[in-house]
């Protein structure tokens, strides 16, 4: 028996030059480029040697066991593998969402064929093939568009992407476009039986007021507040009722990420590598991209066992632990609730001896925290509400008093409520008042207050905007269809995965061009705008790619796909007719999209582009090699006032950077992208890399084999492939022919 390990996708689908070199060269009249159906395969270079090492194990096997995770991608990721092996053998499938040894040895009593879940594998692969085609065109048209408005960089297009781009920009303009108005509140200091008390009036219909039932006049309020004054206050209305606050599900990676960032500042990425650290490293943690916030019984059961590892993990937790009522059981164990995988919770495994780092600690202090609080009672206040009477004028005074922790022992996030919310006695327990007493309004006053704008998103609010992204399509039957994508799901019409969405997050960051993210007095998180381009780039793209819509109808193809009432080329034609239109309407229409590129003084066509040569960064006409204008780089822009010089000599690469898609020059030490820090040096173990060799690596991720190699370390000669490791730093490796 083998078992081989998958470290997420080994393979990534051909890139249009794969199929076609033409497509190296971003060009209009290529697209719309269509998606090819079924499609071909690549292995990443990075996973060559363990690809290699499953394939020769799925030839020798008599049987497959395909234990991928428990949804469509983690079908899909082992599914491509045989595919690609051209696997004929029988193949069982093994669902595993906890790593230690009792719930795998449960799953592998309880093989499946494979051959079940196929329309998971297809309707994973569908999106992919439809986000590819999507996504290329669209990003290769806009970015092509906007070049010709001066615009320097790339504008990337994608179902997720956009969609994000698009919360935050209409985050941004609610913001910034927010007209600031007044409101006013009218508060009474009333005399209660030897008590002070602050009442709030309560607006009627006949008050001048606005949307939010506030009062807007403060000629109004002023006489509401005279009125009042010296008048007899008389209860109405007397209720005190008990509230109970049960304790919260446990985490799924969303939730754990969105309390990382506001508790400890952790961007999502950081959050899910220290996760998946803790899974797979450490074996402390259950399955880290988790979508679920409920467990199974066998959870419940363990529930001693888990208590007992957090103890030895966490010493500082013990006491906590003492607490618990494990005789109690929390509405979260309900397996009834539980598809592909169940809320993340502490393993059995205990970490003594395991040195954490801080990250690390405060992450499984978390997660732990939120399992143990299961095991605590409610937490009670005692909610009190009093109306009085005023000569016809109602006001109102709340309390709420914390009667029991519970589970609020364990610590509670800064903007949760606090413990108590005495509004405006003098210590006076509101309960004790009852219906008729009567006391005296000794004065009112007005409180002048600001309406606020909406607030900008931070990462942990688009977070979990991004969970729940049906709530931002207008279309009910479209918010419905996304809806219902997440049934059983602690998420709500989400769009992006658990496994995804930081990586997302981390892309649209990067784009300065269109976001930024910065520090804004009254938050403690970083806030994310649009820039100005940003904003034109939303405004010029059609509504349903800046909102979720596009995903909610991807959703239900989904689905369909699932249920056999769909094809995979069916799916493919529509989105390819539908991104057709797209790139029509693009090229008759353009980007409206402002310059941030300076034009260049010579030819007074192109513009200005930062690009890295030999001695440093300068700044070369887009016209290249028409006009060979180029300026030295002073501090990050063109210098100007600096006399242009012509580089009629610098040589450019046809194959554009595998990275920023920007140009690659040819220097004579190696081949430097001009808009970012990919390289290829020009020797390589001795052996000098001709132009041509270089364009078959950066276009195909891989040369054939070169003769003539020579070893750093043993002086000897060596004939291998020249494998490209990284596309974002141009770090390269070999592959050896098999003797």
């Amino acid at each position: 028996m083998s078992l081989p390990g998958v470290n997420g996708h080994m393979l990534e689908l051909y890139d249009p030059q794969d199929y076609d070199d033409k497509y190296s060269n971003w060009r209009y009249s290529d697209l719309p480029i269509k998606a090819v159906y079924p499609p071909k395969y690549k292995i990443k270079p990075e996973s060559e040697a363990q690809t290699r090492i499953i394939l020769s194990l799925i030839d020798k096997a008599d049987s497959i066991v395909h234990s991928g995770d428990p949804d469509d991608e983690g079908c899909l990721l082992v599914d491509e593998i045989l595919g690609y092996a051209g696997n004929k053998k029988p193949v069982q499938r093994l669902l595993v969402a906890d790593l230690n040894l009792a719930p795998v040895q449960k799953s592998l009593s309880n093989l499946q064929p494979n051959d079940k879940f196929r329309g998971m594998t297809l309707s994973a692969l569908a999106r992919s093939l439809c986000d590819q085609g999507f996504g290329y065109n669209m990003t290769r048209g806009c970015t092509l568009k906007g070049r010709e408005k001066g615009y320097d960089g790339v504008l990337n297009v994608g179902r997720v992407q956009s969609a994000v781009l698009g919360l935050v920009n209409m985050r941004t303009l609610a913001n910034q476009n927010h007209t600031e108005s007044f409101y006013y509140d009218v508060f009474a200091s009333l005399s209660m039986n030897g008590h002070q008390i602050k009442a709030k009036y309560q607006t009627t219909d006949d008050d001048q007021i606005d949307e939010k039932k506030r009062l807007i006049s403060e000629a109004q309020a002023a006489h509401i507040a005279g009125r009042v004054t010296g008048k007899d206050a008389i209860v109405t209305i007397a209720t005190t009722k008990p509230e109970n606050s049960k304790p919260p599900l446990p985490l799924n990676l969303s939730t754990l990420q969105q309390l990382c960032a506001k508790r400890f500042g952790y961007s999502a990425k950081d959050t899910l590598d220290v996760m998946q650290g803790l899974y797979e490293t450490h074996k402390l943690l259950t399955y880290p991209r988790s979508d679920n916030r409920y467990l199974s019984d066998e959870h419940y059961y363990q529930a001693g066992d888990i208590a007992t590892a957090i103890a030895a993990t966490v010493p500082e937790l013990a006491s906590a632990i003492v607490d618990m009522d494990k005789g109690q059981k929390h509405k979260a164990f309900n397996a009834s609730k539980i598809e592909a995988h169940h809320a993340i919770i502490p393993t059995t495994k205990s970490g003594a001896g395991i040195q954490l780092n801080e990250k690390e600690r405060n992450v499984y202090n978390l997660v732990s925290v939120y399992f143990i609080g299961l095991f605590y009672p409610d937490a009670i206040r005692n909610k009190t509400k009093i109306h009085f009477d005023i000569k016809g004028d109602t006001f109102t005074a709340t309390q709420s008093v914390l009667v029991q922790k519970g589970w609020e022992a364990l610590g509670k996030d800064s903007d949760d409520e606090d413990e108590t919310e005495d509004a405006g006695t003098d210590g006076f327990d509101l309960s004790l008042l009852k219906f008729n007493d009567s006391g005296l309004c000794e004065s009112a006053d007005v409180d002048k207050k600001k309406t606020t704008p909406p607030r900008y998103f931070t990462e942990s609010t688009l977070l979990a905007a991004m969970t729940s992204a049906a709530k931002f399509i207008d279309d009910p039957a479209l918010r419905k269809a996304l809806e219902a994508k997440d049934e059983g799901s602690s998420d709500r019409g989400s769009i992006g995965t658990e496994a995804t969405r930081a990586g997302i997050l981390e892309k649209l960051a990067a784009n300065t061009g269109l976001i930024s993210i910065e520090k804004e007095k009254g938050y403690s998180e970083l806030v994310w705008k649009t820039t100005k381009q940003g904003q034109e780039f939303c405004a010029a793209l059609p509504p349903e790619i800046t909102k979720p819509d596009i995903s909610a109808l991807w959703a239900e193809k989904q689905s369909q796909i699932k249920a056999g009432e769909l094809t995979v080329e069916e799916f493919i034609k529509e989105n390819d007719e539908y991104v057709q239109g797209l790139i029509d309407e693009l090229d008759r229409n353009g980007i409206s999209i402002s310059s941030n590129a300076t034009p260049c003084p010579v030819c007074n066509n192109g513009f200005l582009r930062k690009r890295k040569g030999q001695n440093g960064f300068f700044w070369g006409c887009s016209c290249y090699p028409e006009c060979k204008t180029t300026f030295p780089d002073k501090d990050g822009k063109p210098d100007m006032e600096a006399k242009s010089r012509s580089e009629g000599s610098m040589s450019r690469l046809e194959a554009p950077c595998p990275s920023c898609s920007k140009e690659i020059i040819i220097r004579p030490k190696g081949f430097f992208c001009s808009g970012c820090e990919f390289k290829i040096w020009s020797e390589v173990s001795g052996k000098k890399l001709t132009q041509n060799q270089v364009e078959t690596l950066i276009k195909k991720g891989k040369t054939g084999e070169i003769k003539g190699f020579t070893s750093n370390k043993t002086g000897k000669k060596f004939d291998a492939a020249i494998v490209l490791q990284d596309k974002t730093t141009g770090k390269l490796g070999f592959q050896f022919s098999k003797k």
